[in-house]
């Protein structure tokens, strides 16, 4: 398959997106330009929203459309979209400036998991967290390097999550009760020269949809059998994550980036740093929402 242009948007690292299935929006950031986009499918109006710091992953929050919960380079916040209003709420256990959060979904239980990184890529320096609905967090996988995609089951027992340095997907049995994680194994481990495994989402049949830095594509893997089972090429060398969305579930949404790409690779694709679309085969799972005790 294909991907083609959806969004002309050339953020600079295109990242996170997330389907609001409510009211047809779809959400992204773009980390270095300090911005947040929303686009609505049904009129194609596109905002963007200007901010001081890094964001690095946003969740919608459930039973209060337009607000948002923000993952920023130096804490984390809520966000009300049509008020602009900004609420911080922890600090995510940073203890350097150089650490900022990167990549981060809720869980079917509602709690916002959100990994941090080094911004100059540090080994180990970052950590696994997960916000709780009185905005709590407790670390759940320490000594991460760049904290990326995750996912979770139909079922909810299993959740997928990436490091992009280790360039694997790892496995934990999720527990539906507590909302821990244990068990940890690996669930797919590639070559480096099929792209950097990003972010990812994934489908109601346990596939899942990875972006691949560097390889201009995003993959669809088995993660039982450890193989690919659909390719999307997507005109734009650093593919960082995606998303299902529109009225059947069956559009596959996918940020780019521009960041790390030198002037010829951008006059060969110019279009870096866009939103991309293509219809699939397959139907993801709905967007959990963040939920607030």
């Amino acid at each position: 398959m294909k991907a083609e242009l959806f969004i002309d948007s050339k953020s600079i690292l295109g990242e996170g997106p997330v389907w609001h299935q409510d009211n047809g929006h779809l959400y992204w950031v773009d980390i270095e330009g300090k911005k947040i986009n929303r686009f609505n499918t049904t009129n194609g109006f596109h905002q963007v929203r200007q901010f001081n710091e890094m964001p690095g992953a946003l969740a919608l929050i459930d039973n209060h459309p337009g607000k948002l919960l923000i993952a920023f380079s130096n804490g984390l916040a809520t966000y009300d979209w049509e008020t602009k209003m900004l609420g911080y709420k922890n600090w995510l256990g940073r203890d350097t400036p150089k650490i900022r959060a990167n990549d981060g979904k809720c869980d079917p239980n509602g709690n916002f998991w959100v990994g941090t990184m080094h911004l100059n890529l540090e080994q180990g320096a970052g950590t696994l967290y997960r916000i709780d609905g009185n905005f709590e967090n407790s670390e759940q996988f320490p000594n991460r390097t760049i904290s990326n995609g995750m996912a979770w089951t139909k079922d909810g027992s299993i959740m997928y999550y990436i490091d992009t340095f280790e360039n694997k997907v790892f496995a934990f049995d999720y527990d539906i009760y507590t909302s821990g994680i244990s068990n940890k194994r690996v669930a797919i481990s590639i070559d480096a020269g099929l792209g950097g495994l990003d972010g990812m989402t994934i489908d109601n049949e346990g596939n899942l949809w990875i972006a691949h830095w560097g390889g201009a594509c995003v993959r669809c893997w088995n993660p039982q059998a450890q193989k690919i089972v659909e390719t999307v090429e997507v005109p734009a060398p650093h593919v960082t994550s995606c998303t299902f969305g529109g009225t059947k579930m069956n559009e596959l949404f996918i940020t780019t980036a521009r960041s790390g790409l030198t002037e010829q690779q951008l006059a060969k694709y110019p279009h870096s740093g866009g939103v991309f679309k293509v219809i699939t085969g397959s139907s993801g799972r709905p967007t959990n929402y963040f939920k607030i005790k």
